[in-house]
């Protein structure tokens, strides 16, 4: 799993919680996304794992059944903070707040970026960071995704 089926796990994900589940048209995201540039074969790949992973659609329904937004709960503190650049902490938000990561996704991926001992992460490290976390890992290196910025890492 890589960046591009992050994008449309992204994309999927905005169509369901701005919509009812029923009133989803899959084809106008499929279409959207193929306009994209997206393959068939990378949003087949997306669709599969989110189906897989039903409990984020479900916790898109259940949000919205208590109808309370989901608060701002978590701010850095200085060591995450030289770990992590705004821009990927509000990357990491958004998924947060799309439903696609969890609370306990979230606190791993932000844990893992503190050990990694790098400068600041940006945005697309971000990405490769959850894809390696959340969207399973083995399959990414075995697959050739494992693209983290090896030449990021100090010296």
């Amino acid at each position: 799993m890589n960046r591009r089926l992050l994008e449309i796990l992204t994309v999927v994900m905005k169509e369901i919680k701005e919509n009812s589940f029923e009133e989803v048209d899959l084809q106008f995201v499929m279409d959207v996304l193929s306009e994209r540039g997206f393959s068939e074969t990378e949003i087949s790949s997306a669709m599969t794992w989110l189906m897989h992973h039903g409990e984020n659609i479900d916790r898109i329904f259940a949000g919205k059944a208590a109808g309370v937004p989901r608060p701002i709960w978590r701010h850095l503190n200085e060591e995450e903070r030289s770990a992590i650049s705004s821009k990927a902490f509000s990357y990491l938000f958004h998924l947060r707040e799309l439903e696609l990561l969890g609370d306990n996704e979230v606190e791993s991926i932000i844990e893992r970026a503190v050990k990694l001992q790098m400068p600041q992460l940006d945005v697309e490290d971000m990405q490769d960071l959850i894809a390696i976390v959340v969207l399973d890992f083995d399959q990414s290196a075995s697959g050739g995704y494992f693209q983290f910025t090896s030449n990021r890492l100090p010296h």
